[in-house]
């Protein structure tokens, strides 16, 4: 971000940014697991649907394709875009108070 925008390092704008995309990164990778857990949590417990995780997996994929692991990406991207932004641009002024070099 810093060669693309010429912004500062220590910039305020730098570390939103990249605490933005650090947000949409951790959400393309969460959300599958998410939503496998999901499906597992919510199945009835008298009659059970999954025989375990690589099984919903497994059920998911055949019944609606890879990309329905990712179905709700944008709710779940909505959680945790401001979570990493606030806990990156708080831990730069952590740092910056107790006299450390930020990241």
């Amino acid at each position: 971000i810093v060669q693309y925008t010429g912004w500062n390092r220590k910039d305020v704008k730098t570390s939103f940014g990249a605490a933005f995309v650090a947000g949409f990164f951790m959400t393309v990778t969460v959300a599958p697991w998410d939503m496998l857990r999901t499906k597992l949590m919510n199945q009835p417990t008298d009659k059970k649907i999954y025989n375990g995780f690589v099984d919903c997996a497994k059920k998911t994929i055949q019944a609606d394709g890879v990309l329905s692991l990712w179905r709700g990406f944008v709710p779940i991207w909505a959680r945790f875009a401001p979570q990493a932004t606030l806990q990156l641009l708080s831990i730069e002024v952590i740092y910056n108070a107790m006299g450390f070099k930020g990241i």
